[in-house]
């Protein structure tokens, strides 16, 4: 699906605030409410999109968020993101292209927890050969505000402000 001028302005309200009700969107943008209802249902169903809550780990009483890398033996990295995947503490799971193979996000109640996890679930995934954990402290920016790649004068969007 090709994304028009109105699509990506429905996308940044939505991002600004997901809980914005369809009328508010379509006053501030200047089209009927049915239009934005039938638009952004489209972007959901193309799996442009999502709106959804997210949590603060924090602020939920968690005390150990981090990113954790995997080292696998080869074929394996497939099979151990997709098990990782199936995990309720595991935030979101990414294939790399760098010295890891597997790396996600795990939450967890406290960071003697992690010792546990690491030995009873992350060294029995099959294929695994090394482990990592990047703990995260304090997080400065967490926001999902992203629009599709855009070009003008041969210069990026991120490129014009830096």
């Amino acid at each position: 699906m090709a994304l028009d001028e109105l699509d990506l302005r429905i996308m940044a309200e939505l991002q600004e605030d997901g809980r914005r009700s369809y009328r508010d969107i379509s006053e501030r943008l200047g089209v009927a409410p049915g239009t934005v209802r039938s638009r952004v249902l489209q972007l959901i169903e193309d799996g442009i999109f999502s709106v959804i809550a997210v949590p603060d780990p924090w602020r939920m009483g968690y005390r150990f968020h981090a990113t954790v890398a995997l080292k696998c033996e080869p074929g394996t990295s497939e099979q151990v993101a997709d098990q990782l995947a199936e995990r309720g503490e595991v935030g979101w799971v990414g294939l790399m292209a760098n010295g890891y193979d597997v790396m996600c996000e795990v939450t967890l109640p406290e960071a003697r927890s992690f010792g546990l996890y690491k030995e009873r679930v992350l060294a029995n995934l099959p294929g695994v050969t090394g482990i990592d954990a990047f703990t995260i402290w304090d997080v400065r920016k967490f926001n999902y505000r992203l629009l599709p790649p855009a070009v003008s004068n041969g210069e990026h969007r991120w490129m014009q402000g830096a």
